[in-house]
């Protein structure tokens, strides 16, 4: 569910992951923005559709109205996924209402925002931030993009990349419960991994794609692509793999490529939390793999 304008087209793009068994909603205050959209699922907060014109306490006052198609949406789901772009009315101010509706009808909550560039004003990030602390304990699992870690220099390229990493990590995450694979990463091992106590409920991703050899080279050390919070893999509480490949019907590459998966686990301390799956991908080019990583942290 994406709440606000820019939250609603990262959800539309989410089209093109085909996930089985996800519904994508839209929920906005601009008439225009939400008439831009693709998806069936998309609702109007408020009458007037003009935008919340970044004011929250009016976006929270018109979502107030709009609680029975929230519910509506959320009652009879296992996961709720929200995306919402910090530093505009309409996602700041709608959240926690969506939120408290998760809670109520017994949805799993996870949130994926964006924080805001430094560009756009040092009270603006301040107050994204510190709601994100307030909805923490709200919440089961958080995933964050800030904007002042993207390598581009265009505030375009920026937001663009943002949206890729939300799409990549909402297809990923959601992907390993619900396609098919041939060592199961199933929703019990999923709501273990969002339950999973450590004092945060960030939830840190990167992904690979290449040859064995690429990959290979690349996992070494590979806690080093996560976070400055990890000063080392002994910082990991909890990590979660998945390993792809068009066709596993040669053993000496599956072989090869669970070597690569093992390399990853010796490199944990011997009280971190390890799951993983192995699943078919046949967009994948012959000999090329994708490892997704998930980690949440001992800080």
């Amino acid at each position: 569910m994406g709440i606000g304008g820019g939250a609603g087209r990262v959800v539309d793009q989410m089209r093109k992951c085909c996930l089985p068994d996800v519904q994508l909603y839209a929920f906005g205050m601009n008439r225009k923005e939400m008439d831009e959209l693709s998806l069936c699922g998309k609702y109007l907060i408020g009458q007037e559709g003009l935008g919340s014109g970044k004011d929250r306490f009016l976006a929270e006052y018109e979502c107030s109205k709009s609680f029975p198609a929230i519910e509506g949406v959320l009652r009879g789901r296992l996961v709720a996924v929200f995306v919402v772009c910090l530093g505009g009315g309409t996602g700041e101010g709608c959240v926690r209402s969506f939120l408290q509706k998760a809670r109520e009808v017994g949805n799993k909550a996870i949130i994926l925002a964006t924080i805001p560039h430094s560009s756009e004003g040092a009270e603006k990030r301040k107050n994204a931030l510190g709601l994100l602390k307030a909805l923490e304990p709200m919440v089961d699992a958080l995933y964050t993009v800030d904007y002042d870690d993207s390598r581009y220099a265009t505030l375009t390229e920026v937001f663009q990349e943002a949206d890729r990493k939300i799409i990549e990590f909402t297809d990923s995450l959601l992907g390993m419960v619900l396609r098919r694979c041939m060592i199961s990463f199933d929703f019990n091992d999923f709501r273990t991994f969002l339950q999973f106590p450590t004092p945060s409920k960030h939830i840190d991703f990167f992904m690979l794609t290449g040859s064995l050899d690429f990959l290979r080279k690349e996992v070494k050390d590979w806690w080093k692509k996560l976070p400055a919070k990890y000063s080392s893999a002994d910082e990991v509480a909890m990590a979660v793999f998945s390993i792809e490949n068009a066709d596993w019907s040669d053993d000496k590459e599956t072989t090869e490529a669970m070597d690569v998966v093992h390399e990853c686990f010796l490199q944990l301390p011997p009280d971190a939390e390890v799951k993983w799956g192995i699943y078919p991908d046949e967009t994948l080019p012959p000999h090329q793999f994708r490892l997704r990583v998930f980690t949440k942290c001992k800080r």
